[in-house]
């Protein structure tokens, strides 16, 4: 068989239904071979949308996949694929090269940067497997090697494919699938042990829970968790929506002194906190506000589970999900709540807000319906108080630019829901034209585009600076140049109607919020008082 044909039949065995990318010259016979399977190509405009669409690809559907040229594609997606790395999502790189009896020492071959190994050192550094396929008869072998890490681990893979060894004939792999991962039997006996009194001791229980329920498909496991013993849970920005927030268990998502008042309340005031598939990043801590005792808490990755100071390598956030609920030595607890907060007369202003928008949002989101994607900025942190059953948004990274590629990759990725996409003019305007993309393939995603003329965020910390302005475009105009709707809005009621008309748009539907340049959500006004705080900044 040879080498592309049978990269792209493995592919096709794993689920995978589209790839994004741009066909540079070195990638033309990855494209020639992609021609002859039913896999679709989703061209797009920038490489970095290529990037974050195969992102959110593979967090909705388990693996995404990305085809670029070599050095200026590739290199171009780095950025993208770095976020994918630190937010543990699958996605595999693949990039042309040139051919391999070209290659010499001092062959200045375009889109080379220093040696033909450059591109190779600089992936290796952001996936967990890589691999330059230069030999025909190691390459299926070599495919099959970074694939398994790929979805073992959960962060992305880097296959470069010469020009000439696309259509070689490969020798046929021998790698035999790895074994089902399985725990030392005696580690697990006594960690489920230990995690079992300590949940039955607590008096206020609670669950953290955060991105690797959703990247190991853990998360209806998790709700039958969470009603089999009744405890109330709580999530981190980056598994946001990895519980149903609709869920009566449901309580907040906990980033210490700035996420939610009543998450907080529960998590600080817990003697027991299991913590699954969670991490504690800058971000998730609230900048490292979180008060969790080391003494009551017991942490499952997909690496480790550790009870206070006891560590087993040996078990998983698997194995312990599975074995609790088949456990029957585990006592079921009354639920205890926090009284959540009433909205302030404020929050029902008129005007349009930030907050505002979250309101009107979770009064029109309806389960099962849309996929929310969000951009960095405080589109993304006013997430906090937006209640969803399916959530994107890069939580941890933090990197601008996400939210228009990632809402096609969702429609792509399950067409039965309506992607909406929330970003600042800022993250817009470094991959908006993606729209063209959405237009090009029949993709209807609603697009709510927060207008405040500027870095919001980085004012409410620095104050008022000529750096922080975002120049003027017309969204609106931009938006029906490119094959769809859309409609400025000043008002919740402007706002209300927009969403209505979008909801009924056969193309994409841009909504342009104009909002104050001193407006911020209340999580991100939290912050930034946190951030000058730290930096002794003045207020703004």
């Amino acid at each position: 068989m040879r080498v592309g044909e049978y990269l792209f039949n493995r592919l096709k065995a794993l689920g995978v239904r589209h790839i994004f990318g741009i066909p540079g010259d070195f990638a033309l016979p990855l494209y020639q071979a992609l021609e002859r399977t039913s896999i679709r190509p989703i061209v797009v405009t920038h490489e970095p949308a290529a990037g974050f669409a195969a992102d959110a690809y593979a967090r909705l559907k388990g693996l995404g996949v990305t085809v670029v040229t070599f050095g200026a594609g590739a290199l171009n997606m780095v950025n993208s694929i770095a976020q994918a790395y630190a937010e543990r999502s699958p996605v595999l790189v693949v990039s042309g090269a040139p051919e391999i009896h070209d290659r010499s020492l001092d062959a200045l071959v375009h889109h080379k940067v220093r040696t033909f190994e450059s591109q190779l050192a600089v992936y290796r550094e952001i996936t967990c497997a890589a691999a330059a396929l230069n030999d025909p008869r190691m390459a299926m072998e070599e495919i099959d090697r970074v694939l398994e890490a790929v979805l073992r681990w959960k962060r992305p893979g880097y296959l470069e494919i010469p020009r000439d060894v696309v259509f070689a004939r490969g020798a046929r792999s021998h790698r035999v699938a790895s074994t089902p991962h399985r725990p030392d039997p005696d580690a697990l006996r006594e960690v489920m042990a230990e995690v079992a009194a300590r949940l039955n001791q607590s008096r206020r229980p609670v669950i953290y829970a955060g991105v690797e329920i959703e990247r190991f498909g853990l998360i209806e496991k998790l709700v039958a968790l969470a009603e089999k013993f009744n405890l109330p849970v709580v999530t981190s920005m980056d598994g946001k929506a990895v519980f149903p927030e609709t869920h009566r268990n449901f309580v907040g998502i906990y980033m210490g002194k700035v996420g939610s008042a009543e998450a907080r309340e529960v998590v600080e005031n817990s003697d027991c906190v299991l913590m699954l598939g969670a991490f504690m990043t800058d971000v998730s801590t609230g900048l490292f506000t979180a008060q969790v005792d080391r003494a009551t808490l017991m942490s499952a990755s997909s690496e480790e589970v550790s009870v206070s100071h006891h560590r087993y390598p040996g078990v998983t956030l698997v194995d312990l999900v599975e074995h609790l609920l088949a456990s029957r030595s585990v006592k079921r607890h009354a639920l205890r709540l926090p009284r959540r907060a009433a909205p302030s007369a404020g929050s029902r202003s008129a005007d349009l807000t930030t907050r505002g928008i979250v309101e009107e949002l979770n009064a029109f989101l309806t389960p099962g319906r849309f996929t929310v994607v969000a951009d960095v900025g405080d589109c993304m942190y006013a997430c906090v108080d937006l209640r969803t059953d399916t959530f994107l948004g890069p939580g941890y990274y933090n990197s601008m630019g996400f939210a228009v590629p990632a809402a096609i990759a969702a429609e792509l990725a399950w067409p039965k829901r309506r992607a909406i996409a929330l970003v600042g003019d800022g993250g817009f305007q470094m991959t908006g034209m993606e729209l063209g993309t959405a237009k090009a393939h029949g993709l209807r995603p609603i697009v709510i585009l927060f207008n405040n003329g500027g870095f919001a965020t980085m004012q409410a910390i620095a104050g008022r600076k000529d750096y922080f302005t975002v120049a003027p475009w017309d969204y609106v105009r931009i938006a029906e140049s490119l094959g769809g709707r859309g409609a400025q809005v000043r008002s919740r009621e402007g706002f209300r109607a927009a969403l209505k008309e979008a909801l009924d748009s056969r193309v994409f539907f841009l909504i342009e919020a104009i909002l104050s340049p001193a407006d911020i959500s209340p999580t991100w006004t939290r912050i930034a008082d946190e951030v000058r705080s730290r930096l002794r900044m003045p207020a703004s």
